[in-house]
């Protein structure tokens, strides 16, 4: 048991497996993948609502690794991504890299065992779909979708919304999350 998410279930070996094979499939289409420079990132799902199904699979399947899988990697975040954020502009006093990296890795840490435990309280049954409602901002090398949320249906059919990432990061066609967060889900409704 790793942070609260059993980890060793054998039921799941073939799930994750499944799940990663079919990830891969859909960013590289079946190994033909580009291999430029601003190539999708490696684990990268094929669409936003690939990542909100798979993000939900792997908190309902308590696949801790799956979940890791979605996100970015310290590497792609320090060499990739960082250099092209505001905060990492010396001309607007520079937030340092290490303590911005520490920073994501506390958040993400706390916020996937909560996480988990308000979708299992929910009842979380079936993904229903993936949106980012806020704005997009583009970079040089990717855009980053805002305000993400994932719908699902419970147990007994109630529908609700929740906040599993707050933005993705899109890369030449792949999505990645920036860190998981712990709110609670939003009763939308029943089943009709």
């Amino acid at each position: 048991m790793v942070d609260g998410l059993d980890l060793v279930r054998p039921e799941l070996t073939t799930a994750r497996a499944t799940a990663t094979v079919a990830v891969l499939l859909g960013v590289w289409g079946c190994g033909v993948g580009s291999a430029g420079a601003d190539a999708p990132f490696p684990g990268s799902a094929a669409s936003l609502e690939a990542l909100g199904r798979g993000v939900f699979e792997s908190f309902t399947r308590n696949d801790r690794e799956a979940l890791e899988a979605f996100r970015l990697t310290e590497d792609e975040h320090n060499t990739v991504v960082w250099p092209e954020l505001p905060a990492a502009r010396a001309d607007e006093t520079p937030f340092p890299l290490d303590l911005a990296w520490r920073n994501i890795q506390l958040r993400n840490g706390r916020a996937v065992p909560r996480a988990a435990e308000a979708l299992r309280r929910a009842g979380a049954e079936a993904f229903e779909g993936a949106e980012c409602r806020g704005a997009a901002r583009s970079f040089k090398t990717f855009v980053v979708h805002t305000d993400c949320r994932v719908r699902f249906r419970a147990t007994g059919g109630a529908r609700y919304d929740i906040l599993l990432f707050k933005d993705a990061l899109e890369r030449n066609g792949g999505y990645k999350v920036f860190r998981y967060y712990d709110e609670d889900p939003e009763r939308l409704g029943d089943e009709p």
